[in-house]
C-alpha cells in the first residue's frame, strides 16, 4: 500500500512544473508553450477613424453580450470542416471571451462616437442609460490560414432598456493575413470593428 501512495505522490510532483510553467514536454527535449490572445480595439489600429459625435450626453450601455458556448471557453476554437471544430491545446484567450468582446465593442464605440460615456454591462439600475446595445453572436470562428466568420443579431434599446429602437442581423467574413492564431484573432478583431461601425452609425442616426 505504501509503495502505491509513493508512486501517486511522485506522479503529482512530476506534473507541478508543467502546470506552473505553462508548457508541455513533447519529448526529445522540445516544449510547447501556451500562448494567450485578446481581441484588439480600434485604439490599437493605425487606420484613420472617422468619428461622429452623437448628440447630447446620453450614456451608452454595452451588453449583455452572448456568444456561442462552443467558442466561449479558454481555448481558441477553429473550424476544420462544415461540421467539425478543433480546440487548440496551446492557444488560449487572455480573458473570458464574452468579456473581451464586450469591452472591445465599448472601446470602439467610445472612439467612433467621440464620447467617454460608454459603459459595459452590468451597471447600476440607477444609471440613466440613453442607448443600450444587446448583442447575440451566433457564429464567431474561422479556419487557420483561411477565412473567419461572424454572424450577430443586435438590438438597440432605449428608455432604460424598456423600448426596442432597432433590431438587426449583421454578417461578416474576413480573410486572415497569416497562418497562425495571431492572424486569426486579428481578423476577428476586424470583424468586430465593422460591427462597431454599423452600431455607431445607427446610434448617430437615431440621436438626430
Amino acid at each position: 500500500m505504501n509503495h502505491i501512495v509513493f508512486r501517486l505522490m511522485a506522479v503529482n510532483l512530476a506534473l507541478i512544473p508543467v502546470l506552473l510553467g505553462g508548457c508541455v514536454n513533447l519529448g526529445s527535449g522540445t516544449q510547447q508553450t501556451t500562448k494567450f490572445y485578446v481581441l484588439n480595439s480600434l485604439y490599437s489600429s493605425k487606420a484613420d477613424i472617422e468619428t461622429k459625435r452623437a448628440s447630447g450626453e446620453m450614456i451608452i450601455g454595452v451588453g449583455p453580450v452572448e456568444l456561442p458556448q462552443y467558442v466561449n471557453r479558454p481555448q481558441i476554437v477553429t473550424r476544420t470542416g462544415a461540421n467539425e471544430l478543433e480546440v487548440a491545446p496551446f492557444a488560449r484567450w487572455g480573458e473570458r471571451l464574452e468579456d473581451n468582446y464586450a469591452r472591445v465593442l465599448a472601446e470602439n464605440l467610445t472612439m467612433l462616437l467621440s464620447t467617454d460615456r460608454v459603459i459595459v454591462y452590468p451597471w447600476n439600475r440607477t444609471i440613466p442609460i440613453g442607448y443600450q446595445v444587446v448583442v447575440e453572436v451566433r457564429r464567431f470562428d474561422g479556419v487557420l490560414g483561411g477565412e473567419v466568420s461572424m454572424r450577430a443579431r443586435w438590438t438597440l434599446l432605449g428608455n432604460q432598456g424598456d423600448k426596442i429602437l432597432l433590431r438587426k442581423q449583421s454578417n461578416f467574413r474576413e480573410r486572415t493575413d497569416g497562418l497562425g492564431y495571431e492572424a486569426l484573432v486579428a481578423a476577428q478583431s476586424q470583424m468586430l470593428a465593422e460591427l462597431s461601425r454599423e452600431i455607431a452609425a445607427e446610434i448617430t442616426a437615431l440621436s438626430k
